[in-house]
């Protein structure tokens, strides 16, 4: 992994020890460049013997993981060759590399101990996850075509019309007003007793209130879920202004890892918070606004 953090930009491999728990000292290697010493400054005085700190060191590996296979699929690559079988080369190495030391990463770029019999879901709740996010974009444009939908409704009311939406997608597994975390969540999708979706929905009423709801989300969020959205319910003649504040928000939010690039056609803006858990874990969120003017 040290070697790795040479070919990650500096800002992103800050923000992968950004809230980890770790605090950086005075690094034992000091070879290598400043990423590498960046790198010795936290890793070199972890205690790999305490399982709770090699778990908060998991999930920094992790980030760096997916911060290295932007960095590989964007490099130089040769004629014939995909950026995906690039890096599908680059992982093959890693994984031998860890499984030297009884660890495996799944395709989704989660590492596990490799005596963990727990099965690895993750790659069929990101296509379900992703399903779900389609019934909601196709929701919220038909809600639009139909203003009378929502006119004049309170947060619940059109809360419940995406509740028939995603019910009606996925065979009646998904509820409302459900217990997970330490609340209840205005959504959650839950199949075969895994959540792939958890949603808050919030009408848009400044920027301190949507602050608070990204806030609230996680507050409902346990360690295995991995998969968020924040519907948010914009009346105003003129939304762009406000998806443009509420995407900075999210973007420049502490516990924001990265932005994926804006998706203005379908209107869908994709983020990696991290938790705030003292053994934090990753969580994709999507923002899908509404406009119910």
């Amino acid at each position: 992994m040290r070697e790795i953090s040479s070919r990650i930009e500096l800002s992103h491999l800050q923000a992968c020890w950004d809230g980890s728990g770790f605090t950086p000292r005075l690094p034992k290697d000091t070879s290598g460049a400043q990423r590498k010493r960046l790198f010795s400054s936290y890793a070199d005085h972890i205690t790999w013997s305490d399982p709770e700190q090699v778990s908060r060191a998991i999930a920094v590996f992790e980030g760096m993981l997916r911060a290295y296979r932007k960095e590989v699929e964007k490099s130089y690559i040769p004629e014939g060759e995909t950026p995906q079988q690039r890096w599908a080369k680059t992982l093959e190495e890693i994984r031998r590399d860890f499984e030297y030391d009884g660890y495996r990463i799944s395709d989704s770029l989660r590492i596990r101990r490799a005596e963990e019999r727990r099965p690895d879901h993750e790659k069929t709740d990101a296509v379900l996850y992703t399903e779900a996010l389609r019934v909601l974009r196709h929701a919220r444009n038909q809600i639009e075509r139909l203003p009378s939908t929502t006119r004049g409704r309170g947060e619940e009311d059109i809360r419940d019309v995406l509740l028939v939406a995603l019910g009606a997608a996925f065979e009646g597994r998904c509820t409302a007003e459900s217990l997970n975390g330490a609340g209840r969540t205005d959504l959650l999708l839950r199949i075969e007793d895994r959540n792939v979706l958890v949603g808050e929905c919030k009408i848009w009423k400044g920027a301190s209130k949507f602050e608070k709801a990204i806030d609230q989300l996680f507050g409902y969020l346990t360690r295995y879920d991995r998969f968020a959205v924040l519907p948010l319910f914009i009346d105003a003649a003129r939304p762009e202004p406000i998806v443009e504040k509420a995407t900075q928000l999210l973007a420049n939010h502490p516990r924001c890892v990265s932005a994926a690039v804006p998706d203005d056609n379908g209107r869908q803006y994709s983020f990696v918070l991290r938790s705030p858990s003292s053994t934090p874990w990753d969580v994709d969120v999507a923002m899908i606004p509404f406009v119910i003017s």
